[in-house]
């Protein structure tokens, strides 16, 4: 199986915790990105 980097979901609340950005992997510009929708159920 390919190995993207991909962070496993239980590992985020570690990763926030630490403060450590390193950890958090790879992240791109906020360039063009945009909030389209907030849904709350």
């Amino acid at each position: 199986m390919w190995d993207f980097g991909k962070i496993e979901p239980k590992n985020i609340p570690d990763i926030i915790n630490t403060g450590d950005r390193q950890r958090a992997g790879k992240t791109l510009p906020a360039h063009g990105l945009y909030l389209v929708e907030v849904k709350y159920e």
